[in-house]
């Protein structure tokens, strides 16, 4: 993050900011009220940035008894555009920001202030947010505010505090340094020191010794004498902090250093690797001197490398602040005559990958073709809650093959890097491992001593001398941009690898992969979700209801003659209880079918509690007609899915006899429906966009049981319409930073190029509609909604790392295999047109009874929005039970 160096303002400026500064006159009465907590008249304030740190160190508390909202601590930046201070947020409030509901470039209004101080140090205090409001959009204070440096700084009269935020240090006197805001193993912060030229450095090369001499040192206790080495492999930092330690950086990071006599690890530890980490890359000359050597640690993975040296795995160079002496040599002073090893390298082109076996490790060089969304994994059987690893999927070419490198990339302690990723670069990955995945193809995932380069940041590098980058080079030459553009694409919900065709059940219970879980304890999981977690779960149950939906849904359907819409909504509720009822008044009516008698908190669009009177159903085969529509409509729709100005007054047009008249009860209790959602907030699944805008195209239901029955059960919510983030876009080169803005976590700190332009909507790259499923628990208590998004064609990325097999186009086959399939004497299988979505609902029956387990896929993308999608169903039949030993 960039310093917050504050600029004084002129002293007329100042007076004049200070008269007219809503946040000055709250902040200064509370300075002067004899009580130090406060609550204020409602004050608008916009969040400049969100910075987090180790809670306050406890060295008595028990990590088994922190719970995740003491863990960290949180400290805001807001101004109202003339002052700006910084506050320490309240734990009752981190929950808005594990949702990313509060964060930073948004409006709050501030409702409770407290002014802390700190009872064990002299003239320190901070200011406390108890109370607050969040607004979605962007506040409006930035379109004012220039240059948010030059701001005032209020403080309680203390230069600390002043200084605190010039020198980007938490409120907190405990900690020393912010992490990052989304995960542990990126350097950031102004602490770390920036890789600078190095100086010059004087030494004397007759004193020094050979990396195989230091074990000699090691066994009889003496300090070694200087060495000269190259950094041959770099790793991802280590954040081992925890709420009970009181380490200023705790910090670790490995290196691999050789010369001509073997390689050795090298570890830098706390400050060193503050000051250090961004200095040493691979490729850099080093001259250590009074360093210390210790018996290394074993259980940890370690880097393959291409040449013939030795390895000394028994100990390990370790630079900590008190004895490291370390200095890099210019590259213009390394000479000849020491004979310090060439970085070696491992690259495979991706025609290769497919001959080799699971866990090798791999260098790689292609042309972005795809770059996913940036998701968050929990990361389980840590000791401290709440630690997360940030990743994402990319595709790259290279010409050797029509399949591209599949790459899961983790976080490489390079936020820069990882963040700029994107269509049309040239991405080095090193040290990536082979994964072979029953179902599914190769793909590659990184290591812990993986390093990324994208374009940019390939001049000076090692690899750039080896035979495969240098025929890669010319093949991009030979490549023209529009052909390659023309298969780009961003974003989306991507499955890798995909659910395995069987699915084995797991009699331990220890672990989640395999582990079913009751469709009652997943409004627990749901809620647990942080800002774009991904978690898999599986549930089994009965398909009870399918919905088709055409997507992206057109701008006719929501704006055009909106009073006759309404008088159809009315009476879609009586003449069709079980189908989903259109929207009303531009909000969402929960249908008559899915009304509950109770409050359901993980709906936004719940009508719980609003009295209705039945009135009697048409016949099924009646009410699954008025969702189905023509199959030349079907097609039309599917060679026009960007079309926004198609006519639809053709599926306006009511079928053939008069629905019954709806009386005025049923017109209450509709309008009365439409007033309780349109007062509901956001909540925990919920989204502030509004659910169902649209009547399904298909429909069809289940007679398991009654639908008296249906209406009376729980029903959880875990996901509403298709959102724009969850389908990939087609890539727009001029578009590229909003592209990157779209898919990347959102930043600690808000700058004024964040500021968002216009709306622009990018093309789907390959998605005509989607599926809705209800899923109804075993013991019909509990039912959720979950979506089906079907694989169309190749052009979906998500087709890369899928084995893709022909089926019948049964609906049930569509769910097993996650696509589907065009007539198997096609030419080319992946880009024939598929069958009509009728086509494939006709067989929607298939699932009447059928007990299956399903994988559902769950993720948060922020701002109230769940994604909740089927990425692959299991017939019984398909189901390993291990056989446990009876007893003897």
């Amino acid at each position: 993050m960039d310093s917050t160096s504050q600029t004084p303002l002129s002293e007329d400026n100042c007076n004049v900011a200070t008269q007219h500064s809503a946040l000055f006159s709250a902040l200064e009465q509370l300075k002067l009220s004899s009580s130090t907590r406060q609550k204020i008249s409602p004050l608008d304030v916009a969040v400049i940035s969100v910075e987090r740190y180790l809670a306050p160190s406890n060295v008595n508390a028990k990590t088994d008894n922190i719970s995740c909202t003491d863990v960290y601590a949180y400290d805001l930046i807001v101004t109202d555009g003339l002052w700006q201070v910084k506050c320490k947020l309240s734990t009752s409030l981190h929950n808005l920001l594990f949702r990313n509901i509060l964060r930073s470039g948004i409006h709050v209004r501030i409702l409770e202030l407290v002014l802390i101080y700190d009872e064990r140090r002299l003239g320190q205090s901070f200011v406390r947010i108890n109370n607050l409001e969040c607004t979605s959009g962007v506040s409006d204070v930035f379109r004012s505010v220039k240059n948010l440096d030059a701001l005032s700084v209020w403080t309680n009269n203390d230069a600390r505090t002043l200084s605190i935020i010039q020198m980007d240090l938490p409120l907190d006197a405990g900690r020393k340094h912010y992490l990052p805001l989304w995960n542990n193993e990126d350097p950031h912060g102004t602490v770390w020191s920036p890789n600078c030229s190095p100086v010059d450095v004087v030494f004397d090369v007759s004193k020094i010794c050979l990396v195989a001499d230091l074990e000699f040192f090691y066994v009889r206790g003496k300090p070694p004498r200087p060495i000269l080495v190259r950094v041959m492999h770099k790793s991802r930092l280590r954040h081992y902090g925890k709420p009970t330690t009181s380490i200023d950086f705790p910090y670790q990071a490995y290196f691999e250093v050789a010369d001509q006599s073997g390689v050795i690890s090298m570890v830098l530890w706390n400050e060193v690797c503050v000051e250090w980490y961004h200095k040493l890359n691979v490729g850099t000359e080093l001259y250590l001197n009074r360093c210390t050597l210790k018996q290394a640690y074993q259980q940890r993975s370690r880097p393959k490398m291409n040449n013939s040296l030795m390895f000394f795995n028994s100990i390990e160079i370790s630079l900590n602040p008190e004895s490291a002496v370390m200095s890099v040599i210019p590259p213009r002073k390394v000479q000849p005559q020491w004979c310090l090893p060439e970085v070696s390298y491992l690259f495979h082109t991706r025609s290769e990958i497919e001959n080799l076996c699971n866990n090798t490790v791999v260098d790689v060089i292609g042309l972005v073709t795809f770059v996913g969304r940036t998701e968050r994994l929990r990361s389980r059987g840590n000791a401290v809650p709440d630690r997360f690893w940030t990743y994402r999927w990319v595709h790259a070419v290279d010409g050797t093959s029509e399949s591209p490198f599949i790459l899961e990339i983790f976080s490489t302690s390079q936020p820069d890097m990882f963040n700029s990723i994107h269509p049309m670069a040239l991405l080095v990955c090193t040290q990536m491992r082979v994964c072979c995945e029953q179902g599914s193809h190769r793909y590659l995932t990184s290591s812990a001593e993986t390093q990324v380069f994208t374009t940019g940041y390939h001049k000076n590098q090692p690899y750039q001398s080896q035979p495969k980058v240098k025929a890669f080079i010319q093949w991009v030459k030979t490549q023209k941009d529009r052909d390659i553009l023309a298969k780009c694409t961003v974003g989306g919900y991507y499955c890798c690898p995909s659910p395995q065709p069987t699915f084995t059940l797991n009699t331990d219970q220890s672990s989640a992969e395999t582990k079913i879980l009751a469709l009652e304890d997943l409004k627990r999981e749901l809620d647990s979700l942080q800002y774009r977690e991904h978690k898999r779960v599986i549930i089994q149950g009965h398909i009870m209801t399918v919905k088709y939906h055409t997507w992206p849904v057109r701008t006719r359907d929501l704006t055009h003659n909106a009073p006759q819409q309404k008088q159809q909504v009315e009476a879609s509720v009586v003449v069709a209880s079980t189908s989903l009822t259109p929207p009303s008044e531009g909000q969402v009516v929960e249908s008559e079918g899915r009304q509950t008698g109770r409050d359901t908190p993980e709906s936004s669009d719940s009508s719980a509690g609003v009295p209705r009177k039945r009135k009697r159903a048409l016949p099924l085969k009646r009410k699954m007609k008025r969702h189905y529509i023509t199959r030349a409509r079907a097609l039309t729709q599917r060679e026009n899915p960007m079309n926004l100005s198609l006519d639809d007054e053709d599926e306006s047009e009511e079928e053939e006899g008069a629905p019954e008249p709806q009386d005025q009860s049923s017109e209450q209790a509709s309008q009365s429906a439409a007033t309780v959602d349109s007062s509901s907030g956001t909540n925990n699944h919920g989204s502030t966009e509004h659910r169902s805008v649209h009547s399904p195209d298909t429909f069809w239901q289940s007679s398991l049981i009654p639908a008296s029955v249906l209406e009376a059960i729980e029903h959880v919510r875990a996901a509403g319409d298709l959102h724009r983030e969850s389908v990939a876009e087609c890539f727009c080169f001029d578009d590229q930073e909003l592209h990157l803005r779209q898919i990347n976590l959102h930043p600690s700190r808000w700058s004024p190029e964040l500021y968002p332009p216009q709306h622009k909507a990018h093309p789907p790259a390959a998605c005509h509609g989607y599926y809705t499923l209800t899923i109804l628990g075993l013991n019909q208590q509990v039912a959720v909604d979950a979506l089906f998004l079907p694989v169309w064609s190749s052009k979906d990325p998500r087709a890369a790392s899928m084995s893709w097999s022909c089926h019948d186009n049964s609906f049930l086959s569509c769910l097993m295999s996650g696509h589907l399939c065009p007539p198997p004497n096609a030419a080319d299988p992946t880009d024939t047109p598929c069958p009509t979505p009728e086509e494939v609902m006709s067989s929607a029956a298939s699932l009447e009874q059928e007990h299956v387990v399903c994988m559902l896929d769950l993720c948060l993308l922020g701002d109230g929005k769940t994604e909740a999608i089927c990425s692959k169903v299991y017939r019984m039949s398909d189901i390993i039970t291990p056989q446990t030993n009876s007893a003897q």
